[in-house]
């Protein structure tokens, strides 16, 4: 996880407050480079040439490159996984209707098309970089395990719930690019026989 001290500054205030751009917005724009450009688009300067910012802005954040990328693999797994399990949980949905939700996230237009393409860099840059394997395999993990948790709640033995869970991650990790999302038949059939 992060180490606290990778970070500097980081209760700074935003750019909003002060004119100067926090730590956030620059691990924002290296989180929008990787989806864009992979793990050896995310340069210093070219993040800086993005936020029209110096290096120094960046160092006044930062340690350095490493702090960056480590701070990108803790803000997309709270993002991308916990962040999402809070919400779910804090609605009064069914066990079968946050399933159908989390089912129906790869296909929300561009927001999830943008969501996917940093993902499949973080599972790229994780083939050759331990620090992101390691966050993948805890994000898979945690998913894996919260779609069991759901599929069990809504009645599925624990026989077969992992298994279940196993098909139902892996629909959700490509049906994005398989299924139009106007496409209300089909998705309800493929959920339907996901959730059955």
């Amino acid at each position: 996880m992060l180490d606290q001290r990778t970070v500097r500054n980081s209760n700074k205030p935003t750019k909003a407050d002060t004119g100067r751009l926090d730590a956030d917005a620059w691990t924002d724009a290296a989180l929008a480079e990787l989806g864009a450009h992979g793990i050896d688009g995310v340069r210093i300067e070219v993040l800086a040439k993005r936020l029209n910012v110096t290096k120094g802005s960046f160092y006044y954040h930062f340690r350095d490159r490493d702090a960056l990328l480590e701070t990108m693999l803790t803000r997309w797994r709270r993002r991308a996984t916990l962040a999402l399990i809070e919400r779910l949980d804090s609605g009064v949905a069914s066990p079968e209707e946050r399933l159908r939700q989390l089912l129906r996230l790869p296909l929300k237009g561009q927001t999830a098309a943008l969501a996917a393409d940093t993902e499949l860099a973080i599972r790229l840059w994780g083939r050759g970089d331990e620090r992101a394997r390691i966050a993948l395999e805890e994000v898979d993990e945690l998913r894996l395990q919260y779609i069991e948790k759901l599929l069990v709640q809504a009645g599925v033995t624990e026989e077969i719930a992992h298994a279940r869970a196993i098909l139902a991650y892996s629909y959700q990790r490509v049906a994005g690019t398989l299924i139009s999302s106007d496409a209300t038949d089909l998705i309800q059939q493929c959920e339907d026989i996901l959730l059955a």
